[in-house]
């Protein structure tokens, strides 16, 4: 048996995406955790919505973005050493809240619409991994009954790597929901004609009424560097 391994945008010798290094080194809060405690009983109803069920598209995008600006020489602090403090969630919240900025849902939207509601079968030759402008993977619904429930437990990854092997290809990811792991992928399985015909990620696939759609991080607009040096 054979396989290929595709780097995307890295060559030898570049500095590669690492979850373990340049993912965050605790796991996707949830609930109160997410929230924070802050603000009055209507701002808590509204944290409540936009991140009571986690924060995994913030930190995605943080992730992305600190490692995009980091130079090979000069690294900076890694997420991986920071903890879980009130300063460094604020931070990651106010990432996650910019998906629903104009652009961003524009931008979501527009992919969703292009690949047919979420169809995988043109995702791989679009991909742009971890390094300049890279996508987000965007766990969604697709054109079926289960659209609703399937947005309400949307979930983002970063794609790091790509290697495909025979009919089937994995896209190694990041995901905040298992910081440390590198040994997560994005299964994508090609029919006798080459072409891609599902997807699968845990409980996310094609089979099970998942739609897949990939975020350009330079939709989320300008925003500052991510500020690690003051986060405790």
């Amino acid at each position: 048996m054979t396989s290929d391994v595709v780097t995307g945008l890295h060559t030898p010798g570049e500095r590669a995406f690492d979850p373990v290094r340049d993912g965050f080194g605790f796991r996707n809060p949830v609930g109160e955790v997410a929230i924070g405690s802050g603000g009055g009983p209507l701002l808590r109803g509204l944290g409540a919505v936009l991140y009571g069920k986690g924060l995994c598209f913030g930190m995605v995008v943080m992730a992305l973005k600190s490692f995009a600006e980091q130079s090979k020489d000069a690294p900076g602090r890694p997420l991986a050493v920071l903890s879980p403090s009130p300063e460094l969630l604020g931070e990651i919240r106010r990432y996650h809240v910019r998906q629903y900025r104009p652009g961003a849902v524009l931008a979501a939207v527009g992919d969703w619409l292009g690949s047919r509601g979420g169809r995988p079968d043109g995702a791989l030759g679009r991909l742009r991994l971890a390094g300049a402008n890279p996508h987000l993977i965007c766990f969604g619904p697709a054109f079926n009954r289960r659209f609703l429930w399937c947005l309400l437990r949307a979930h983002a990854v970063a794609p790091y790597r790509i290697e495909a092997e025979n009919s089937e290809t994995r896209v190694y990811v990041y995901d905040p929901n298992h910081p440390g792991d590198r040994g997560r992928y994005v299964l994508f399985r090609r029919d006798g004609f080459g072409q891609i015909q599902d997807f699968e990620y845990e409980g996310f696939g094609t089979r099970w009424g998942w739609g897949l759609s990939l975020f350009p991080l330079s939709a989320i607009g300008a925003t500052a560097r991510p500020r690690l040096g003051a986060i405790p």
